[in-house]
């Protein structure tokens, strides 16, 4: 009930803003505007942005767009396919230039703070290819930023270029915008239902924050998944958590749940003069593959995770095996005039009595289907779970210390003005030549 109230005493100090994300129809309606509007030529858009600003726009892209959508034909107009270059790799960013036309790509930038490096990289690399190739009008009709709404280099950049630009506003952090313009711009471009995402999101944060079920554990999802992650992890020593999808369209969405987990509840903690070092690893895992990978390990190895399994009632769609192919040999006729997709419930229950007979805690997490509802309420979940968790923790779920440090490293390493004396502290050591493969 503290963790509750600690939380909410956040919200309504204006201090973290996500909670009130599904409330914005304003961001939603824009979106879906900016999407309207672009030309009809224009069938991809790449979004440039890494941890939060990527993850979350593909793992709901993922979730709701066609499967293998971007090897689809396209055809005038909405919906486009979205591509998500995320790492600042030379080999795959220059094969997505390679593959999308300019004249009919997108680029949407997504950093709030305006200076990622790696995103940085991106737009100067996209900027100067643009500018060439189609000029400067090019340039603002093939660009649209998402920052901070009045600071920051990519703020300022959008405004004297005249680029279209979307606010994420300044209380929500980078891994709790998927429900911001973060996600809602790119979802909007790929056709998707934006406003299903808010209304879903909306039903779960009622549930979980607003209210006086809140407080208590029984009635609260987000809550309980947050105690019994938290207590298996200080009392049992299970501090690994395995979130396994098994419906491949979910697995984005338990990448997206690592970073928000990781980055949110991995803290030096500091009472008195005493430093301890906390947080729980998440795990992204698939059903059913990774049960002829993993599974061995999970059931048999240290009894050091938990695990959560989720899946769906129902899917958008199916494949029956036929009752009329290779019937003779009792190895297939089993599966004859059975669904694909029943086929992978029974995997899921496998791996589930696998690991509880073996006394691995295990929990299930059931969509009645995949839709964008669905999907809104379990963003609204994980991110309000691991708001619980911070106070359960005695950390501060919303900065992120460490990460700071390795980009003022790169930074020095980089030779950026402003990081000398990180510089001076001494280069990355020069690689043995024992270990340097030919």
């Amino acid at each position: 009930a503290a963790a509750v109230e600690q939380t909410r005493a956040l919200r309504e100090a204006g201090d973290v803003g996500f909670f009130d994300l599904p409330d914005d129809r304003d961001a939603a309606r824009q979106a879906m505007t900016y999407a309207q509007n672009l030309p009809p030529e224009i069938d991809t858009m790449v979004v440039l942005g890494i941890g939060g600003s990527s993850l979350g726009p593909h793992a709901a892209y993922s979730a709701l767009a066609p499967s293998l959508d971007v090897l689809r034909p396209r055809s005038p107009g909405m919906p486009r396919r979205l591509l998500f270059p995320d790492n600042a790799d030379p080999r795959s960013f220059e094969a997505v230039l390679d593959l999308c036309p300019l004249e009919r790509t997108v680029f949407a930038v997504v950093t709030k703070s305006g200076g990622t490096a790696e995103t940085a990289a991106q737009l100067l690399v996209v900027y100067k290819k643009l500018e060439d190739a189609l000029g400067s009008a090019g340039v603002k009709r093939h660009i649209v930023a998402i920052t901070d709404p009045s600071s920051g280099v990519l703020r300022r950049v959008a405004d004297d270029l005249g680029i279209e630009s979307f606010p994420i506003p300044p209380s929500v952090g980078g891994r709790f915008s998927v429900l911001s313009p973060v996600g809602l711009v790119p979802a909007a471009a790929a056709g998707l239902d934006v406003m299903g995402l808010l209304d879903g999101a909306r039903r779960m944060r009622d549930r979980v924050i607003d209210g006086s079920a809140a407080t208590n554990l029984r009635e609260n999802p987000a809550l309980l998944l947050a105690s019994l992650l938290y207590l298996h992890d200080t009392e049992r020593g299970r501090s690994q958590v395995v979130m396994m999808p098994y419906a491949d369209q979910l697995y984005e969405c338990a990448d997206w749940f690592r970073q928000l987990w990781a980055e949110s509840l991995g803290k030096e903690r500091r009472e008195g003069g005493h430093v301890e070092n906390v947080g729980p690893t998440p795990i992204a895992s698939r059903g059913a593959t990774d049960q002829h990978s993993q599974l061995q390990l999970y059931a048999e190895g240290p009894a050091d995770k938990v695990f959560v399994l989720f899946t769906t009632r129902e899917r958008d769609s199916d494949l029956t095996m036929p009752a009329s192919a290779l019937t003779e040999h009792p190895e297939y006729s089993y599966l004859a005039g059975k669904r694909m997709g029943d086929l992978l419930d029974a995997e899921l229950w496998g791996t589930f009595g696998s690991l509880t007979r073996r006394g691995r805690p295990a929990a299930t997490i059931t969509l009645e289907r995949v839709d964008a509802e669905a999907i809104g309420e379990y963003f609204m979940l994980l991110e309000a779970a691991t708001a619980f968790a911070g106070p359960l923790y005695g950390v501060n779920p919303y900065d992120q210390p460490g990460v700071e440090e390795a980009k003022k490293l790169a930074y020095a390493a980089f030779g950026r003005e402003g990081y000398e004396e990180a510089a001076r502290e001494g280069a990355p050591p020069e690689p043995d030549p024992r270990y340097v493969f030919r």
